[in-house]
C-alpha cells in the first residue's frame, strides 16, 4: 500500500513542479489544482477529490486534473471512476506529444483491466516514439498483442462457482482434491487483509452435493497461518504451508501430516534439507506422495519466486532442485500442480506472455523431458489472477480459485469448477484402484506396502501403504499402461496382480481387496507377473519387476521355498513335463545369480498335472510359476 501512495505522490510532485505549464490558462483553477494535490498528499482524499472535481467542472479538458483524479480513485479502489478519468486523459491528450511514461502507465492500467484495445493504442504510441528496451515493457507489449490476437473465445465452457457450502468465506483459494473427487481441501480467510488468519478447511461430496466446509483438524489449524495444502491421491498424506510460529526456518515452511484411521496426526516440519531461511510454500505432492513440487524465493533461482522439486528417497526428502529456466522467469512462477498421471504439470506465472495478472500454464513430460509451457487460453485465463489449478484424475474437470474485481479497495476470491475436454489439456488421463488389505486367515486389517511397476519399462512408478487401522489403500493408474502390482507385509507371502489398461476404452475406478497369506510351511502363491517366451523357458522382459520383488522377499527371510513350474494341457505329457521343469529351473538360476542362497531354493516341474482351471478360455492361467513354503 505504501508503494501505491508513493506512485501517486510521484505523479503529484511532477505536476507541482513550478516549471510545468498546465493545460489550463486560468491561474485560479491552477491554484485549486495545487491545493488539491496537497490535500491528497496529506491523505485528505475526499477533500482533494472534491477540489479536483471543481477544477474539471470549470475546465473539463484539464488533463492534469483527470490524471491525478484517475490515480487517486485507483488507489482508493474505485476503479470505474478511475478508468473514466484515464479515458478522459487519453481522449483529450495529444497522442503525438503525450508523456511516454504516462503512455506506458496507461497501457499497463488498461491491460490490467482487460481493456486490450485501449492498451494496444497506448503501447503503440510508445512504440512510435522509441524502441521497447526494458524487459517488462517488452513483456507488456507482447502480452497486449497476444491478448488482442486471442479475443475470440477458445472454449465453450464457463466456470461454475461452487455453492455457498464451499464459498461462504471472504476468500477461499488453493483447492486440493482427492483422487476419488470426494474430499475438497482448501484455504479460507475471513478478513480482507493479507495478514488475516488463514486456515485449512474440508468439504466432502456426499449424495451429489458438497457439505459445509469445516476446519480440517485442530491439530492442523492454529493461531498461525495454515494454507496452500496438497493432498496425496489416497487422502492420507497432507503437505501444507505454515507461516509464523511453529518453529519455521523461514517466513513460511512446508509441513506434513498423515491420516491414521480417521484422525490426522501432529504435523511435522519437513526439515532444513527441504525448507530454507526464505519463503517456501504452495506444495503439490505427486499421487504416490514421493515427489514434491513447490514455490520458493530462496537463493539460486531465476526470478522472484521459482518452482522447485524434491524427491522422497530412503525415507528422507532430497535437497530441492530448481526446475530451471524452462519453467522459471524473472518474475513469479507459483502454485504448481502435478496431475495424478505424474506427467502433466500446471502452474501460474506473471512473467510470461499472457492475458494479465497470473495466467495458468501447462507442460507435459515425455521421455524425461518437459515441453515448453503453453498458456491455457482465454477459456480459463483472463486479466485477473488465476491460481492454484487442480485437474481431476479423469481430466473432465478443473478446480481453481478465481479473483473478482476490487470493490472499494477490497478483492474477493471463490473456488470454481470448469468442465473441460480431455484433449485440450493433456493426452493421458488417470483413474484409481482401491481396496482393503487383510490377513487371509483372520480377516484382520494389515498395513502393507503396495508397489506398482510399469511393465513396459520395469520401473517402479508408484508405492503406497494401506492404512494400519482400516486396511484401506488407493493407488493411481494411467491410461494406456500395463502394471504389475505387488503387496508385501512382514511375515506374509506377497501377492501380485496385473492391470492392462491398454485394452480398456476408458478408465473406471476398480476395487481390489487383497488377502495376504502368512508365510508358514505349506503356504503357496501363484506368480501372476512371471512371463516366458512362447514355448520357451526364456523369461520375458515383463518379468523383471516380479523377479525384483521375489529377490527382496527372499533376502529378508530365511524361508525355504519350492519353485513349481506348471503348464496347460496342450502338448504331450513329456513335452509339458520338460517345459515346466525348465521354466522352474530358469527362475531358480536367476535367483541364485542375484545372490539368494542355494539352500533356500528347490525347483520342480509338474507339467499339466495340477491345472487350476478346466475351461478352454482359461487355459492360459494354468501356465504358471508357483512358490511353496517348505
Amino acid at each position: 500500500m505504501r508503494g501505491a501512495v508513493l506512485v501517486i505522490l510521484l505523479h503529484v510532485g511532477a505536476f507541482l513542479n513550478a516549471q510545468i505549464k498546465y493545460s489550463v490558462d486560468n491561474p485560479k483553477i491552477a491554484k485549486w489544482y495545487i491545493r488539491a494535490n496537497l490535500l491528497i498528499k496529506q491523505r485528505a482524499f475526499d477533500e482533494g477529490i472534491a477540489v479536483l472535481e471543481k477544477c474539471l467542472k470549470k475546465a473539463p479538458n484539464f488533463i492534469e486534473a483527470h490524471w491525478t483524479l484517475a490515480n487517486t480513485y485507483h488507489y482508493l479502489g474505485q476503479l470505474d471512476s478511475s478508468f473514466s478519468h484515464y479515458d478522459n486523459y487519453w481522449m483529450i491528450a495529444d497522442h503525438q506529444t503525450v508523456d511516454q511514461a504516462k503512455a506506458r502507465i496507461l497501457a499497463q492500467k488498461y491491460f490490467s483491466r482487460g481493456l486490450y484495445v485501449k492498451a494496444g493504442q497506448c503501447i503503440d504510441q510508445v512504440r512510435s516514439v522509441n524502441q521497447l528496451g526494458d524487459l517488462k515493457d517488452d513483456l507488456l507489449a507482447m502480452s497486449i498483442d497476444f491478448s488482442l490476437s486471442h479475443q475470440v473465445s477458445e472454449g465453450e465452457h464457463i466456470p461454475l462457482v461452487l455453492d455457498a457450502n464451499v464459498n461462504h468465506f471472504k476468500h477461499q483459494y488453493f483447492p486440493s482434491l482427492t483422487i476419488d473427487k470426494k474430499s475438497l481441501i482448501f484455504t479460507k480467510r475471513d478478513g480482507s487483509s493479507g495478514n488475516d488468519d488463514e486456515d485449512l478447511v474440508i468439504s466432502k461430496y456426499v449424495d451429489g452435493a458438497w457439505t459445509v466446509a469445516q476446519s480440517l483438524s485442530d491439530l492442523v489449524n492454529s493461531n498461525s497461518n495454515e494454507g496452500a495444502a496438497s493432498i496425496s491421491a489416497d487422502g492420507r498424506t497432507l503437505i501444507y504451508t505454515i507461516c509464523e510460529d511453529r518453529k519455521t526456518f523461514g517466513s513460511c515452511d512446508l509441513f506434513i501430516t498423515k491420516k491414521i484411521g480417521d484422525q490426522w496426526i501432529k504435523p511435522q516440519n519437513l526439515g532444513q534439507t527441504l525448507n530454507s531461511k526464505k519463503w517456501d510454500a504452495q506444495p503439490s505432492v505427486s499421487a504416490d506422495g514421493n515427489t514434491l513440487y513447490f514455490s520458493s524465493n530462496r537463493p539460486g533461482g531465476y526470478g522472484k519466486r521459482d518452482l522447485w522439486y524434491s524427491n522422497y528417497e530412503d525415507d528422507v526428502w532430497s535437497t530441492p532442485q530448481n526446475l530451471g529456466p524452462l519453467f522459471n522467469t524473472s518474475e513469479d512462477d507459483v502454485t504448481p500442480f502435478i496431475h495424478v498421471n505424474g506427467e502433466t504439470l500446471f502452474f501460474a506465472s506473471n512473467g510470461r506472455v499472457g492475458f494479465g495478472g497470473f495466467d495458468l500454464f501447462v507442460t507435459e513430460r515425455s521421455h524425461g523431458n518437459w515441453t515448453e509451457p503453453r498458456n491455457l487460453g482465454n477459456a480459463i485465463n483472463n486479466h485477473l489472477d488465476q491460481l492454484s489449478f487442480v485437474v481431476t484424475a479423469d481430466g473432465k474437470e478443473a478446480y481453481f480459485s478465481q479473483e473478482h474485481e476490487l470493490i472499494k479497495g477490497q478483492a474477493s476470491s471463490q473456488i470454481v469448477v470448469l468442465p473441460i475436454d480431455n484433449d485440450t489439456l493433456f493426452d493421458r488421463t488417470s483413474s484409481y484402484i482401491l481396496g482393503k488389505v487383510t490377513d487371509a486367515q483372520t480377516g484382520h486389517y494389515l498395513k502393507a506396502r503396495i508397489e506398482l511397476f510399469d511393465l513396459s519399462t520395469n520401473e517402479k512408478s508408484y508405492h503406497t501403504y494401506s492404512d494400519s487401522l482400516s486396511g484401506e489403500y488407493f493407488f493411481a493408474v494411467n491410461e494406456g499402461s500395463r502394471y504389475g502390482v505387488y503387496a508385501t507385509a512382514p511375515g506374509y507371502l506377497f501377492e501380485d496382480f496385473r492391470f492392462d489398461l491398454k485394452k480398456r476404452d476408458f478408465l473406471m475406478p476398480d476395487t481390489l481387496d487383497i488377502e495376504l497369506t502368512p508365510a508358514v510351511a505349506g503356504a503357496s502363491l501363484t506368480l501372476d507377473n512371471i512371463y516366458f517366451e512362447l514355448d520357451s523357458d526364456k523369461l520375458s522382459e515383463d518379468s523383471q519387476s516380479a523377479l525384483k520383488i521375489i529377490v527382496q522377499f527372499l533376502e529378508k527371510s530365511e524361508l525355504k521355498v519350492l519353485i513349481e513350474g506348471h503348464t496347460d494341457q496342450l502338448g504331450s505329457k513329456a513335452y509339458n513335463q520338460d517345459l515346466s521343469e525348465r521354466r522352474a529351473k530358469t527362475v531358480f538360476d536367476f535367483l541364485i545369480l542375484t545372490g539368494i542362497k542355494p539352500a533356500q531354493l528347490e525347483y520342480q516341474g509338474f507339467g499339466a498335472s495340477q491345472p487350476l482351471y478346466s475351461a478352454p478360455s482359461a487355459l492360459s492361467k494354468n501356465r504358471r510359476i508357483e512358490f511353496r513354503i517348505r
